[in-house]
């Protein structure tokens, strides 16, 4: 696979999102679990939207999922020269700089949205760093953890305990600890809480860690531009609440952060991602079974 990853990273960004938004149509028109995914998702958070536009929306996000794909080789591999070209614009980046001032360390989280990997990659050229992430099989979890630690990041896998043992010195050291909180966790590590209206299996590691250190949390979105032109930044002030002691409150407010990304380029981001599947006690399956 490195050899091939190595290849792929030298192709144009514009060729690699142009091949990815293909195989996305593709995926479309050919029936498949994840366009019912996609569709399942999009009618129960976008009500209001008439069909073609609910379908238009559908079949983008299925090539932006494609082109988080198409684009790691360039991520992990391409060239910091390259990178910084790519990275067009970083927009509110005071917010960043005011949690840093605070002094006790800063939670970036963002959802699987845009490009989710460069701005923590271009952020850690010269800030201390550690990412959370779900160890993938086979050659890929190298290649990844490589790319995503070549300008001094550390990894640390999702692993309870040990995920918590790794992150709470950073942020008492003032570090950045970044990681995407738009997963169902295990069972027991979560709340349910709404996101766009719906009770979502949401993580308490966000809500204990504030606790535990008085960390700031700031989100972000990196927003793919239009035909390869790179990407923009966008860093947002957590929604009140974030910081409640009470985890159920502080889990609603992290919910409410995360839609609030969406909403800023929605059709970016991973509505194949089987995000309500567990609910609560009682309620009715959300996603139709094979």
């Amino acid at each position: 696979m490195r050899p091939l990853f190595r290849l792929l990273s030298h192709l144009p960004l514009p060729l690699l999102h142009a091949l990815a938004a293909a195989l996305g149509w593709l995926l479309w028109w050919i029936p498949n679990r994840r366009r019912e995914v996609v569709l399942t998702n999009l009618r129960h958070c976008f009500p209001e939207l008439p069909k073609p536009a609910l379908h238009r929306r559908a079949r983008r996000s299925l090539g932006h999922e494609l082109k988080t794909l198409f684009e790691s080789p360039v991520i992990w591999m391409g060239s910091e020269r390259r990178l910084q070209r790519l990275m067009r614009e970083m927009r509110g980046l005071e917010h960043l700089d005011a949690a840093l001032a605070a002094g006790r360390g800063v939670l970036l989280l963002t959802p699987h949205l845009g490009s989710f990997e460069v701005p923590a990659l271009m952020l850690s050229r010269q800030h201390s760093m550690v990412g959370l992430y779900k160890p993938q099989p086979g050659s890929l979890n190298r290649l990844s953890i490589e790319g995503r630690t070549r300008f001094g990041a550390r990894m640390v896998p999702t692993e309870g305990s040990v995920t918590v043992r790794a992150l709470l010195p950073q942020l008492r050291d003032n570090g950045i600890a970044y990681f995407l909180p738009d997963q169902d966790p295990p069972a027991g590590r979560g709340v349910y809480a709404p996101l766009f209206g719906i009770p979502a299996h949401t993580p308490k590691l966000v809500a204990r860690l504030v606790q535990s250190t008085g960390a700031r949390v700031v989100f972000y979105v990196g927003e793919r531009l239009p035909w390869g032109r790179g990407y923009v930044t966008h860093f947002c002030p957590a929604p009140e609440g974030i910081d409640d002691r009470d985890i159920q409150r502080a889990t609603q407010a992290l919910n409410a952060g995360v839609e609030a990304c969406i909403r800023r380029c929605p059709d970016q981001y991973w509505w194949g991602y089987k995000r309500f599947r567990r609910r609560p006690p009682g309620a009715a399956a959300f996603y139709r079974t094979p």
